[in-house]
């Protein structure tokens, strides 16, 4: 009998384990153990196939990942099974892993779009048109007594307060990166801060241009994400881009190379580089 690990389940519907647990739920339908580690739940294929199925999920081709049941033989001893195990164990981390740092991925575009929003309000209201004041009458204007010009300006400059309170405070500076980011039908996007999702092909003449217009951006892909910053050199920018990336308190700091090099392939390469670094895989 043909088991399928519950993590990858999820990889092949596409969703995350929550919505995994209540898809089965509704479907009236359970998770089997793994008989060599109790610890790990399995679906069959008829139950992956039937959720599929409900939910409109088309399903890979199997790449001989699934788990086989053992047959009517005796049960194999502890030492027997004790180093598959831990491989699997292993291999199951890495799958959690990666379905955490897609989960990342997608709020952390969802804080982008909401940065977005925020700018478009705060320059929308930045734009719109003063009430207009009320002017003195025309002879409080043109023969004014020693205590009525005080007065008046006093007054005016209080209505023009009160009127518009956000044209007396600076505008609020937009922390936001500009961002390189895989997307989940396996394109990559460059979205920009305040021009939001650009129209650049990877790895074309403007793709490199549009890198050498900048001075920092973010990058989130298929192994992980960073931070990139351009380096200073006698006290200019110079197109030599470095790293960075903290996880679990262990920071990382990498060359990644000149502007004219940052491909797609070259972005992703340097993820891999730096999760192994930081988590020692």
């Amino acid at each position: 009998m043909t088991l399928v690990p519950f993590t990858e389940c999820c990889l092949k519907l596409g969703v995350d384990p929550k919505t995994l647990r209540f898809w089965l739920k509704a479907a009236h339908l359970s998770c089997c153990l793994h008989p060599a580690d109790a610890r790990l739940k399995c679906l069959t294929p008829d139950q992956l196939t039937q959720l599929a199925q409900l939910h409109n999920r088309p399903l890979p081709a199997s790449t001989g990942a699934t788990a086989a049941l053992p047959s009517a033989s005796p049960a194999p001893s502890d030492e027997s099974f004790s180093a598959p195990v831990a491989c699997g164990e292993v291999a199951d981390l890495r799958q959690q892993l990666i379905l955490l740092q897609a989960l990342v991925s997608t709020l952390q575009t969802q804080v982008t779009e909401l940065a977005l929003a925020l700018l478009r309000s705060s320059s929308s209201l930045l734009c719109s048109p003063l009430p207009l004041v009320s002017s003195p009458p025309a002879h409080a204007i043109l023969a004014p007594t020693p205590r009525s010009v005080p007065a008046v300006r006093s007054a005016k400059a209080q209505a023009v307060r009160q009127a518009s309170p956000a044209a007396s405070q600076p505008p609020a500076r937009s922390r936001a990166q500009p961002l390189i980011e895989l997307r989940a039908d396996g394109t990559y996007v460059a979205i920009s801060p305040t021009q939001g999702v650009l129209s650049l092909v990877p790895d074309s003449p403007e793709w490199f241009a549009w890198l050498a217009s900048l001075t920092t951006f973010s990058f989130r892909g298929k192994l992980g994400c960073y931070s990139a910053t351009r380096k200073f050199r006698h006290g200019q920018r110079i197109q030599s881009w470095m790293v960075h990336r903290s996880l679990h308190g262990r920071s990382c700091s990498l060359y990644l190379g000149q502007t004219h090099t940052l491909t797609v392939a070259r972005l992703e390469d340097m993820a891999a580089a730096v999760l192994a670094r930081l988590t020692g895989l």
